[in-house]
């Protein structure tokens, strides 16, 4: 779908504009629709200076009032009564002179005001657009007057698209003359740098242009047909086609619509849509799946400059939150606090979001090296690796209890260690997304064969699981347990090393191992105390590795140096 630049008129609800033929000179108008309450309403009351045809209001009430009707209607969306007003945008609305509509080449602008008010879709307010609308089902048939009406377009500030009949198709040829037929094609033709030329056949691709997705989802959260399942029985048509646009994949609009407010700094309309689906889900009394999960992968995702804009947090008040959660239930527990740090932005970017303030080394000589080296040390601590790696690792092992110790074959002992790892896969990973049975197979294999790769590999595991002499499927699971405990805090501690020191200058680097060098030098022989840092600043990631595991292993490179 077309998007709006941020140039153009912000969308707006139940307004569209056409361009009025009035003696051979094109006046951009805009029609107004807002829905009126009242048992006793009128389902059309017409308002304002401009004069409404009576032919106009019949085609109205008979095809394009039915087509809302039936949208709404798939929608579960109640029936509405609509106030119709339209006034001129150019130099004789000053003159309070109102504009008089008749015929059916403002059936658009009609139509697609009313299906806004009634969904509570905002229109894309740079488009002007003329054509008839021929049918119930939909179809579009040429209108009169194209080039006069291209100027006026071309001549109104804030229009950037057109929207006019397919001039080629068969119901357009039966309303239109050669000469029309040429003169409009012509124009087209003339102008079609100045302005985009969308060419339709039918309402289903008038909406495609008219409706955003951001605007799509914005009114299936007010309206509340967010996850609403329509009621249409197939797809044919162009008026089904359009219920199927408007409900299908709101989710992901939402989503989409969230991440591209966000990474283009309109925090405001980005919170103000997340409050509004929020209050969504506050109104059905639903706590949405995996939200704070889906919320904290979007603010990690995006750039540090605008998770460091001041702001940005929190993108929800702490009284939708606290109203929200109440509805969650006891598997939802671990997603709250997920949605709590994401909505806080608590912990997100931990100890290494300050280090991209870029500190001055001038001031407190020393004090910054110190503070890396401390946070550095700190991450790389038995304790915390235990706390963010080990301990999830070790309950899930202990949480898969087994009578069984051996297997009877290689096709059992295969279905075994996938059965394993996909209960530390579940224990461990997202919820969200989808991972093939032979995906999980395939990774069990591998950690079964990177496990015991210097203890005769996966043919020496199969063996011990077949005949249990060390414990049988038991000992595979634990060995499992520890090498992905293994792979992960190596993929954790390279992520230390890339966040923190990788970005520093060749300098900060010699001053940082000169600290650490002071740190552990009373324990180091004294033939390594006096290594330059320079030296040991080129191997400052093995060095700091070793450190980690211990200090004899410090001693032991340090030699090798």
């Amino acid at each position: 779908m077309d998007k709006t630049s941020d140039r153009n008129p912000q969308p707006a609800i139940g307004r569209a504009k056409t361009v009025i033929v009035d003696h051979e000179i094109g006046i951009v108008s805009e029609v107004i629709v807002r829905t009126i309450s009242g048992e006793n309403a009128s389902r059309l009351v017409y308002r304002g200076p401009a004069k409404f045809k009576v032919d106009t209001k019949q085609h109205v009430s008979s095809i394009i009032l039915p087509i809302i009707d039936r949208i709404t209607k798939s929608l579960d969306v109640p029936q509405k009564n609509y106030e119709i007003s339209a006034v001129n945008l150019g130099s004789t609305a000053s003159a309070d002179i109102g504009v008089e509509i008749t015929g059916f080449s403002a059936d658009l602008s009609l139509l697609f005001p009313l299906l806004s008010a009634s969904l509570c879709i905002p229109l894309r307010q740079d488009i002007v657009c003329t054509g008839h609308v021929a049918s119930i089902d939909g179809d579009i048939a040429a209108v009169r007057g194209i080039p006069i009406k291209l100027e006026a377009a071309l001549a109104t500030p804030g229009i950037s698209a057109f929207i006019l009949p397919d001039l080629d198709a068969d119901r357009s040829l039966q309303n239109q003359t050669p000469f029309q037929y040429k003169a409009a094609k012509d124009s087209m033709l003339k102008h079609k740098r100045d302005i985009k030329i969308y060419s339709v056949i039918d309402l289903h691709e008038a909406a495609k242009i008219f409706l955003t997705d951001e605007a799509i989802v914005s009114g299936s959260l007010e309206t509340e047909f967010f996850h609403v399942k329509p009621t249409v029985r197939d797809s044919e048509g162009p008026v089904n086609r359009i219920v199927a646009l408007i409900y299908e994949g709101n989710n992901k609009r939402f989503w989409a619509a969230l991440s591209y407010s966000l990474l283009n700094r309109r925090l405001e309309k980005g919170k103000s849509l997340l409050q509004t689906y929020v209050n969504f889900h506050l109104r059905k009394q639903f706590y949405p799946e995996n939200l704070g999960e889906l919320l904290i992968r979007l603010v990690i995702s995006l750039p540090p400059w605008i998770r460091r804009l001041d702001d940005l947090f929190p993108l929800l008040s702490m009284d939708l939150y606290i109203k929200l959660t109440q509805f969650a239930k006891k598997n939802d527990h671990e997603d709250i606090r997920q949605l709590y740090k994401a909505i806080f932005g608590e912990g997100i970017g931990g100890f290494f979001h300050r280090m991209d303030e870029n500190k001055s080394l001038k001031t407190n000589e020393g004090s910054l090296e110190n503070e890396l080296l401390e946070k550095l040390l700190a991450e790389l601590s038995e304790e915390n690796l235990a706390n963010k790696i080990g301990f999830a690792l070790d309950e899930a092992r202990v949480s898969y209890v087994t009578d069984k110790v051996t297997v009877k074959d290689g096709h059992e002992f295969n279905e075994t260690i996938t059965a394993f790892y996909a209960h530390i896969y579940r224990h461990l990973e997202s919820p969200t997304g989808h991972l093939s049975r032979s995906a999980l197979s395939t990774k069990a294999i591998g950690v079964v064969e990177e496990a015991f790769e210097h203890k005769g590999g996966y043919t020496a595991a199969l063996a011990e699981a077949k005949y249990g002499v060390n414990g049988g499927v038991r000992l595979i699971f634990d060995t499992m347990t520890e090498h992905l405990k293994k792979e992960k805090k190596g993929k954790y501690i390279s992520m230390i090393f890339k966040v923190m020191i990788d970005p520093l200058e060749w300098d900060m680097k010699v001053r940082l191992m000169t600290v650490f060098m002071g740190l552990i030098g009373s324990v180091l022989p004294a033939d390594l105390k006096d290594i330059p840092a320079d030296q040991v600043a080129k191997h400052w990631e093995e060095i700091i590795r070793c450190y980690a595991d211990s200090l004899d292993k410090v001693s032991d490179l340090l030699k090798r140096l």
